[in-house]
């Protein structure tokens, strides 16, 4: 699935309201083309000639905003549609399917005919749609795709639309990305859904969106201690920062001092049983070890220290992704990643310590880590070895 919603999913009306929200004061333009709630005896008239009835999750989606009033970017999907519009979809490809075997039988890898009677078209545009599964069994309710050049597939839908809708309201609020898109606002007013890195549109820029939540609960969180996040240290301080210090002046570095506090308090150490964190004991071999490994990776775009100019590995996580500190021409350090699952490069553009707390608070919109709770998180020792 591509997002894991927590249980019990919140309901359909609490999450539209929380989307109305951000809309309202961040891209009202957006919120204007919102629909007004559909009429129930048209809900009703709609399942009567589709033949099947609507989940209880559709039908309060459509007793809140009846689709759109006209085209906008404003799902990372396709866009919710009115009642109308959903039967007149549902009926055109009962149309085409018609007696047709080879498109209403299972085939392709996902086993999955093109047209399925007991799909619901809640979301469409350009010949495809986002369908709600009405079939019997265990996945009644899920949404998957239906394209109009393919098989339907459901490996990567969500198990309900409100589990969909809670993600959504989750990543304006807190920052994130649904199905491969993250939210970004136009110069008009506009929410758009576009790919993470995107700059502009037809050559306006693109804004990333605010994510309100985020930003309140790092705010709540900065001033929260090391020691309420990670518990005491396992590490003599002192003596760590020394022999970090140590190594970096022997690759011609100095270490931005937050990296070398924490390091020398928390370092070679497993944190939450997931980061691998580096410190004075592991840092040269560990340093050594994968700078000869990464060298002319075309996914790491710097060299790693102890090669001049190189970035400092100081971490990994179970995933094989490399958490690394970069240095800047200002003189400063900001971390980014090798992200291994992804096979890319990641900037973050925050310094170690913003970063580090961020994430470990749960305050540090991504993908790509877990949104831990709040600590203290388990921290173990582990021995000195080329990790």
């Amino acid at each position: 699935m591509l997002g894991v919603m927590s249980s019990p999913v919140p309901s359909v009306r609490s999450s539209w309201d929380r989307i109305d929200a951000w809309l309202r004061v961040y891209a009202p333009a957006s919120y204007e083309i919102l629909a007004p709630p559909a009429d129930p005896d048209r809900i009703e008239a709609a399942q009567t000639e589709m033949g099947l009835r609507f989940p209880l999750d559709l039908v309060d989606s459509l007793l809140c905003h009846d689709g759109l009033l006209e085209w906008g970017n404003l799902f990372p999907g396709e866009m919710p549609q009115p009642v109308v519009l959903i039967v007149d979809h549902w009926r055109m490809c009962e149309e085409i399917a018609g007696d047709d075997d080879d498109l209403r039988g299972s085939s392709g890898p996902s086993g999955e005919p093109w047209w399925h009677a007991r799909w619901i078209p809640w979301a469409h545009g350009d010949g495809d749609a986002q369908v709600i599964d009405m079939r019997e069994g265990p996945e009644q309710g899920r949404l998957g795709t239906a394209c109009h050049d393919g098989t339907g597939h459901f490996g990567e839908g969500w198990p309900s639309l409100a589990a969909y809708l809670a993600e959504v309201a989750d990543v304006l609020d807190h920052g994130g990305m649904v199905d491969g898109c993250v939210p970004y606002l136009t110069g008009d007013g506009e929410l758009w859904w576009s790919f993470e890195g995107d700059t502009d549109l037809n050559g306006a820029p693109l804004i990333p969106a605010p994510a309100p939540g985020r930003e309140k609960a790092l705010a709540a969180r900065a001033g929260w201690s090391l020691a309420e996040l990670l518990g005491p240290p396992v590490g003599p301080p002192d003596d760590g920062a020394t022999a970090i210090e140590a190594v970096a002046a022997d690759w011609g570095v100095v270490l931005p001092a937050d990296y070398v506090a924490v390091a020398a308090a928390y370092g070679d150490a497993m944190i939450s049983d997931y980061l691998y964190f580096c410190g004075a004991r592991n840092l040269r071999v560990y340093g050594e070890e994968w700078s000869h490994r990464l060298a002319g990776s075309p996914a790491v775009p710097c060299p790693v220290l102890p090669s001049p100019g190189g970035a400092l590995l100081w971490g990994h996580t179970i995933e094989g992704d490399r958490l690394l500190l970069v240095p800047q021409v200002d003189g400063t350090w900001t971390v980014s990643a090798f992200r291994r699952g992804w096979g890319d490069w990641h900037d973050t553009g925050l310094g170690f310590g913003e970063w580090f707390r961020a994430a470990l608070a749960g305050a540090l919109a991504t993908d790509w880590l877990p949104q831990w709770e709040t600590g203290p998180h388990p921290v173990e020792r582990v021995h000195p070895r080329t990790v």
